[in-house]
């Protein structure tokens, strides 16, 4: 059963433990264990891979984030997006019109106050 991705997040790093043991220690298949908590199968089997790479420090990263992830997020997503926001400021600055505030009335002093 495939699930939204959002709903694999709420799976607890215990509870990911937890289900790679069954897997790897109880004998469950992938599909068994994915039945069993509501999650895809391939999920399942990307956490017994980490687990089998990485140990137990796998199970702490969130779902879909592993080490080649980290990677292409620091190498690749992190630059691109810091380049975007540059010229984005950019094209803003570039656009915004220099606007003259509008002079606000005022009145006398004793007009305000209620006086006479």
């Amino acid at each position: 059963m495939d699930t939204a991705p959002n709903q694999s997040r709420a799976i607890t790093t215990a509870r990911r433990a937890l289900i790679v043991q069954r897997v790897l220690v109880d004998g469950w298949s992938s599909a068994e264990a994915a039945a069993a908590v509501g999650i895809s199968e391939r999920l399942v089997d990307v956490w017994v891979t980490d687990y089998r790479r990485h140990g137990m420090t796998s199970l702490r990263h969130p779902v879909g984030e592993s080490l080649a992830g980290e990677f292409i997020q620091r190498t690749i997503s992190q630059p691109v997006r810091a380049l975007a926001s540059r010229i984005t400021s950019g094209l803003r600055r570039f656009f915004q019109h220099d606007r003259v505030p509008e002079r606000l009335p005022l009145g006398r002093l004793n007009e305000d106050i209620g006086g006479e």
